[in-house]
């Protein structure tokens, strides 16, 4: 109960007390200064009601029952018998008041259905007050309206009801009066100072045994919310009353893990649904509280959440907590699934892409980062959550999430000592689904990064999602405005972003390559293609997709991402010229027998190919080839050197080491009984997945001896083609 509702309890005795004492002169005088206040001729009103009492007043049997007050505005006594009340208009015999009640001037009635007189001598009437609104109706032993009261929809333990010395208007109080005068006022949602957050007795992390979770709330006034399936409180939150048990969840079957939410041979997961059983095995499972605080007919502005594991082994990376409502997440509308609207439309026969998780919605979720398997400051942050990625989205199970900080979010960062310009961040999946390169986009990012390729530092994380187990991922900067401003020291106002993805308002990739196709070889042409592209980013660009034999890269359209600052702007880079970054690196150290500069310059650049129609323009101008072949060799014999590559990618590797057996099980996917009907009907062919240790570090093995013997192979394909260029200028 609010401190200021006992506080109020308590004082009720003596006010009625004073007031008897007060005599009739006083008692006429306040009657004649209520009747000039506006009652007119009523003399009896429906006056206060209290629709979702959870810590208000009690009833004679100890319960909080809901509330009606009835008021008598001018004195004396107001004999009730036979007079009814109802919520129902076309039935005002709903309940009777008994013989012998009276009204005096002020009489509480419970309302909850159970029409009895309870030990305190309290009267309950027949029905029950709907918290989502409705019209209560009072009417005398002769049938004749009296008074009637319409309330909207409730809150918790605010009351609704007319202002003191107003028979007409009726509004919502902030604090509850049975059994005393209304406020003078309603309520007024402004806060000069807004509800703070609840304190969790014990620090979100991992404990070996259950633990009790207590709750307190920084204002002591303020009743506290909380749920343990990551919803919002403020929607169907439980009252707190002492403390709350978390037990350990070992052994409980998967309920988001094993959902299929990809999409299998095209567009035929609506069969292949059945084909297969995702994560079969009871993953890792935790219990998050969310708290939100609730006072005087308002939400505190946030949610709290702490997130713990009981009887499960600590991480040995840190771990990342993300919880929400589960409908927002895997309902039928949620944004990681392939939703209701995808079925139906398979089901009609539609061709085309209609999943959840492609709209790019978001929803509004929590946040926690652990790390050494206890929570880090700041605790829970409160977010936007979208699913994000390109193929990621469609294929893996996995997905990419983006998550977005709020404005309340980056000041607690602020407040914290971290970051306040960070807009928000990803949790990067584990790749696209080519088990030997899962962990590569990470450690390319993190070798390459501070070398002017705008590389994301990645950091190694295990994902909770909606307290399962989902995996190994990598937290990373989202790439905006502000991390190019970071990045390269340019105004973030004066940058243009264009992607294939999201191109600028001008759609700059289009137009570029419009031009690069009917572009001569040329003087002016070399001028204008100096003055338009950073062509020594460019060949700094070029070389580690080579290198890497990035198949998403240099020969496919879909991670195009390039930018400009405005010329005349701070920072070097603000020059007007458009710039490459390297952008998804999950394809890569593939096709190892291919000539990868032969592959880039004789095959036709596709639609929207840019990066790879550039190169062909470029390698024709002898200017360019010796100015990237100088930049090769040297990268050769630094960056791309075996003897520096490999240590710093084993080094990666032994910090993923230990969680790679769990995120192996996470991964599995075995077949159903009724794979062969699928296969059948989509003319496919269902295959288990299963990794094992072997096959990781063999796989791992595989990919230094690719470091090993790549940089001198490169070279001899550098030497082929500048000389076959050479020969042909």
């Amino acid at each position: 109960m609010p401190h200021a509702l006992r506080k109020l309890l308590r004082l009720v005795p003596p006010v009625f007390a004073l007031a008897a004492l007060g005599g009739v002169c006083l008692f006429e005088v306040d009657r004649i200064a209520v009747h000039s206040h506006g009652y007119q001729d009523k003399q009896v009103v429906l006056n206060e009601i209290c629709a979702h009492n959870l810590s208000g007043l009690r009833d004679g049997n100890g319960a909080y029952g809901d509330w009606i007050e009835l008021y008598n505005p001018y004195g004396g006594i107001i004999d009730l018998s036979g007079w009814t009340l109802t919520d129902d208009q076309d039935d005002p015999d709903r309940w009777t008041f008994p013989a012998g009640t009276v009204l005096d001037e002020y009489l509480i009635l419970f309302a909850d259905g159970t029409d009895m007189v309870d030990p305190a001598g309290y009267l309950h009437t027949a029905f029950s007050l709907k918290t989502r609104g409705e019209t209560l109706y009072l009417y005398d032993a002769d049938g004749e309206l009296v008074d009637y009261l319409k309330y909207p929809e409730q809150d918790f333990d605010i009351t609704y009801g007319r202002a003191f010395g107003n028979g007409e208007d009726a509004g919502t109080f902030g604090t509850a009066t049975p059994g005393a005068a209304n406020p003078a006022n309603f309520l007024n949602e402004y806060r000069e100072k807004p509800l703070g957050t609840a304190e969790f007795s014990l620090p979100a992390g991992f404990y070996d045994e259950p633990v009790q979770v207590s709750l307190t709330a920084d204002d002591p006034e303020a009743l506290i919310f909380y749920t343990t399936d990551g919803s919002d409180p403020a929607e169907n939150g439980k009252l707190y009353t002492g403390p709350i048990e978390v037990e350990s969840r070992a052994g409980e079957a998967n309920r988001y893990v094993s959902l299929a939410n990809r999409f299998e041979e095209g567009q035929s997961i609506f069969l292949k649904t059945y084909a297969y059983k995702y994560a079969p095995d009871p993953v890792d499972k935790a219990t998050t509280i969310t708290v939100r605080l609730y006072k005087d007919g308002a939400w505190s502005n946030r949610t709290s959440a702490a997130t713990y594991w009981v009887g499960v082994e600590p991480h040995t990376l840190p771990v990342v907590s993300v919880t929400a409502d589960e409908e927002d997440l895997f309902g039928d509308e949620g944004i990681y699934t392939p939703g209701a609207t995808y079925y139906t439309m398979m089901q009609q026969g539609a061709q085309g892409y209609y999943a959840n998780f492609l709209s790019g919605e978001e929803i509004d979720a929590n946040v926690q980062i652990l790390e050494d398997g206890a929570a880090d400051d700041p605790g829970s942050l409160s977010v936007q959550l979208s699913v994000g990625g390109q193929a990621t989205r469609l294929w893996m199970q996995m997905k990419n999430l983006s998550v977005d900080l709020t404005d309340e979010a980056r000041q607690t960062l602020e407040q914290a000592g971290e970051s306040g310009d960070l807009s928000g961040f990803s949790l990067k999946g584990p790749g696209n689904g080519s088990w030997p390169y899962f962990y590569v986009d990470g450690f390319w990012n993190n070798y390459l990064y501070n070398t002017g390729l705008g590389t994301q530092y990645n950091i190694p994380v295990v994902l909770y999602l909606e307290d399962e187990y989902w995996g190994i991922y990598c937290i990373r900067e989202t790439k905006d405005e502000d991390f190019l401003a970071r990045q390269y020291g340019v105004d973030a106002d004066s940058v243009t972003i264009s992607t294939r993805t999201k191109p600028d308002k001008e759609n700059s990739i289009a137009a570029l390559e419009s031009t690069l196709r009917e572009l001569p070889c040329s003087e002016e042409s070399w001028t204008w293609l100096n003055e338009t592209f950073d062509i020594e980013s460019f060949a700094d660009y070029v070389i580690p997709q080579l290198y890497s034999n990035n198949w998403d890269g240099l020969r496919m359209a879909s991670n195009i991402y390039i930018w400009k600052a405005e010329e005349g702007s701070s920072g070097k880079y603000a020059d007007g010229r458009w710039r490459f970054l390297l952008n998804d690196l999950d394809q890569s150290i593939v096709y190892g027998f291919m000539d990868p500069i032969g592959d880039l310059l004789d095959n036709p650049a596709g639609e929207g190919n840019i990066q790879m129609l550039l190169f062909q323009k470029l390698w024709e101008y002898e200017e360019f080839r010796t100015l990237f072949a100088q930049k090769f060799r040297a990268a050769m014999q630094t960056t791309y050197a075996g003897e520096n590559l490999i240590p710093a990618f084993e080094e990666w590797c032994a910090a993923l080491e230990p969680e790679i057996p769990r995120d192996i099980t996470r991964q599995k996917v075995e077949t159903t009984w009724l794979a062969p009907l699928a296969d059948k009907l989509t003319g496919s062919q269902s295959a288990a997945e299963q990794m094992t240790m072997e096959q990781w570090h063999a796989d791992l093995q595989t990919i230094c001896g690719f470091f090993e013997a790549r940089a001198t192979d490169l070279l001899d394909y550098l030497d082929m083609h500048l000389a076959e260029a050479e020969y042909n200028g």
